[in-house]
């Protein structure tokens, strides 16, 4: 069975928007003004349409693993 993870929006392209592969197949992504700022969402609901903390910019190459 093929799970199909929804779009990621803003994420994508956003210098905080971290993609992450877990060993079971699953995708997330996680934002890292977390780490900054407990109160924001870690995992958002994806897609994320519009952000108050959106900087676009390049993302790094390839998903982390975690």
């Amino acid at each position: 069975m093929t799970v199909v993870s929804p779009p990621p929006g803003l994420c994508a392209r956003c210098v905080s928007g971290r993609r992450i592969d877990s060993a079971k197949g699953s995708t997330f992504w996680r934002c890292a003004e977390h780490d900054r700022d407990p109160s924001w969402p870690k995992y958002p609901r994806l897609p994320v349409l519009r952000c108050s903390r959106f900087v676009a910019g390049e993302v790094p190459a390839g998903p982390a693993q975690e």
